[in-house]
C-alpha cells in the first residue's frame, strides 16, 4: 500500500466513502463536471482555492489534509497529554520506521478493539485463575475416577477429561493470533485495490509471448527451450547475448525446473 496519498487519491478515496458519482457531486458542490474529471484524473494538475474548500467543505475534512500537510482530517495539533502515550512510544511514533497510514487503519479498524481486548486479557491474566481452578476440577475428577475404579487410560472418559484441560497460555495467544488473522484479511481485502494490474498484465503477456515463440524456434533447440524458460527473464538474462556453450550450461540448471518440465509438455501437445 501507499504511504503518502496524492491529492487525487485522497480525493477518490473520500468520494469511494460517501459513495457519491461524479455528476453528483458537481451538483452538491457546485464544480463543473469537467473540472472535477480532471481534478481526480490528472497527477499534475493546478486546483483552484474555491474548488479545493468547497469539496474540504463537502467531505467535511481540513484544506491541510488534501494539501498533505497533515495526515489528520480534522484534528490538528492536539495535546499530547490527552493520548495518554509514554515518552518512548511517541518518540516511535515520530519516527519513519514504520508505515504510519497503516498503523492509523489497523487502530481505527472496528475489530481493532477486540484484537486489544484478547491481547489486554493475555498480558494481565485476567481468566487464567477460572481456567487454573476449571483444569483442577477436571483432574480431580480424572484421580478419583483412577482411584476408585481400574480404568484404561485409553478410557474414553478419561480422554474426554484430559482434553477438555485448556493450556492457558496456549489458549490466549491462540486468541490474539485468530482475531489480528482476521483484522489482517480484511485490511487486505480493503487493499486490493492497490494492486498495481498493470504490472501483472506485462508479466503474462511476456510469458504468452514466450509461449506463442516457443514452437516456431525449431533451428536450434537449446536456445529456444532458454528463451521458453521465463527464469531467465526474472535473472535479467538476454538469452541472445549468451554463447552456445553457455546457453546450454544455463539449460541443464534450467531444465531441472518445474516450469521447464510444464513447458516440454506444452509444445509436445501442440505437435
Amino acid at each position: 500500500m501507499n504511504i503518502e496519498l496524492t491529492l487525487q487519491e485522497k480525493l477518490r478515496d473520500l468520494r469511494d466513502e460517501k459513495k457519491i458519482r461524479l455528476i453528483d457531486l458537481a451538483e452538491e458542490t457546485g464544480i463543473p463536471l469537467s473540472s472535477l474529471q480532471r481534478i481526480e484524473g490528472q497527477d499534475d494538475v493546478r486546483v483552484g482555492y474555491q474548488d479545493l474548500t468547497a469539496l474540504a467543505e463537502f467531505y467535511d475534512v481540513s484544506t491541510d489534509f488534501l494539501f498533505g500537510i497533515t495526515d489528520n482530517r480534522q484534528h490538528r495539533n492536539v495535546e499530547v497529554d490527552s493520548l495518554r502515550l509514554s515518552d518512548s512510544a511517541i518518540e516511535t511514533l515520530k519516527s519513519d520506521n514504520f508505515n504510519h497510514r497503516l498503523l492509523s487503519e489497523m487502530i481505527t479498524h472496528p475489530d481493532f478493539s477486540k484484537v486489544m481486548s484478547a491481547i489486554e486479557v493475555y498480558v494481565d491474566r485476567k481468566i487464567v485463575p477460572q481456567m487454573n481452578t476449571i483444569n483442577a476440577m477436571y483432574k480431580l475428577v480424572e484421580k478419583g475416577l483412577r482411584e476408585k475404579f481400574d480404568v484404561a487410560d485409553n478410557d474414553e472418559v478419561i480422554a474426554i477429561l484430559g482434553e477438555a484441560i485448556v493450556d492457558d497460555d496456549e489458549y490466549l495467544r491462540y486468541r490474539i493470533t485468530e482475531r489480528f488473522s482476521e483484522l489482517m484479511k480484511s485490511l487486505f481485502d480493503i487493499h486490493k485495490k492497490d494492486i498495481k494490474p498493470d504490472k501483472q498484465a506485462d508479466v503474462l503477456n511476456d510469458i504468452k509471448a514466450a509461449i506463442d515463440d516457443y514452437p516456431h524456434e525449431e533451428n536450434d533447440e537449446v536456445k529456444a527451450k532458454c528463451k521458453y524458460v521465463m527464469l531467465t527473464k526474472q535473472l535479467g538474462l538476454n538469452t541472445s547475448h549468451l554463447s552456445d556453450e553457455e546457453n546450454r550450461v544455463l539449460m541443464k540448471a534450467l531444465s531441472k525446473s518445474d516450469l521447464h518440465n510444464r513447458c516440454m509438455r506444452h509444445r509436445k501437445r501442440k505437435r
